[in-house]
């Protein structure tokens, strides 16, 4: 950890004595302005340090990150958005990388945009470009409907035998619990406590940095419960679940269990999580506190009238206007 703090440090002197003499590029700043996001105890491609390093490849592929700061202008960021509409993903372990869509680019385009604010904000840039950018190249966030499984399906789900077990574990305690990938793959028995003979998760959640406490369902108990029992060496409960090809291995399980009509990821737990507790009649402001939402737009966005709900809802009405007809 010294040796990490020592290095960082010389790194820093020197980019804020390039910072003085005006002439740092882009990509220098913008690996500047990653690092000083990077979270104690956070890998380098986690969080939001993570998501400023993954524009930057991008940046280094268009040809971007060697532009001095000072340089970069208005036709800059209208090029680097036309490259990113054709580009393709950057990510090592995908067989076939497919474009890069709508919501990806927004994405990345708000980070160059948030970079270079910092910029003008260390007096290194005048004035954004992104204030003088045409209407034409603003990108929108594409609307993804959330994806969830039926009761139905997460039950079959849990009958069906994964070839590795503890993704099987981690993604349904995502299905109970709501809590998202990186929370669950950080669980420690160190975040379990026990009041009233009730089992609570309490938690310091990695994307919002707020603390969430949980009661653990019965379900979610009986899985940790076995986790920590198995894993009696460390008090991670998936600290031998690698993060790596976590969707591959989901997408080989689901597939096993004949659920392909979905496209369904890690993150679906927590949608599924949702739907659930809203088509059992739990009101939105429960499930916002229970997900660990800020706002309750975020969770309107989560839980998404289901099929099942809306057939309800028809049968109320068709039973309260019983014999309009006749009148």
């Amino acid at each position: 950890m010294m040796k990490f703090s020592f290095f960082s440090r010389i790194k820093k002197f020197a980019v804020n004595a390039r910072k003085k003499s005006k002439g740092i590029t882009l990509g220098e700043f913008t690996r500047s302005y990653a690092d000083e996001r990077r979270k104690e105890g956070e890998k380098i491609y986690e969080g939001r340090c993570g998501s400023v390093l993954g524009m930057l490849k991008h940046l280094e592929t268009f040809g971007g990150s060697d532009i001095p700061l000072k340089k970069v202008d208005v036709e800059t960021v209208k090029q680097f958005i036309d490259y990113l509409r054709s580009a393709h993903d950057l990510h090592k372990n995908m067989k076939a990388p497919g474009k890069l869509s709508d919501s990806t680019i927004h994405l990345k385009v708000n980070i160059l945009k948030s970079v270079l604010r910092e910029a003008v904000r260390q007096g290194l840039l005048e004035q954004n470009p992104f204030d003088l950018l045409p209407h034409s190249y603003r990108v929108k966030a594409q609307y993804k409907e959330r994806t969830a499984l039926t009761q139905e399906e997460l039950i079959k789900l849990s009958e069906t035998p994964c070839n590795t077990p503890e993704l099987k574990e981690a993604f349904l305690l995502s299905c109970i619990t709501g809590l998202r990938k990186s929370d669950i793959l950080s669980l420690s028995i160190h975040d379990i406590e026990k009041r009233d003979d009730t089992y609570y998760i309490y938690k310091k959640m990695k994307k919002t940095q707020r603390w969430l406490r949980l009661p653990l369902p019965e379900e979610a108990h009986h899985i940790l419960s076995k986790l920590h029992a198995k894993n009696d060496d460390t008090p991670y409960f998936f600290a031998h679940l690698s993060p790596h090809h976590l969707g591959e291995h989901l997408e080989v399980w689901l597939e096993d269990c004949c659920i392909s009509d979905k496209h369904i990821t890690f993150h679906s737990g927590r949608h599924t999580c949702a739907t659930l507790l809203l088509t059992q009649g739990t009101n939105l402001y429960t499930i916002m506190r229970y997900l660990g939402h800020q706002n309750i737009n975020t969770t309107q966005q989560y839980a998404h009238i289901t099929d099942q709900m809306l057939s309800s809802a028809t049968h109320l009405l068709n039973y309260q206007l019983r014999g309009l007809a006749a009148c």
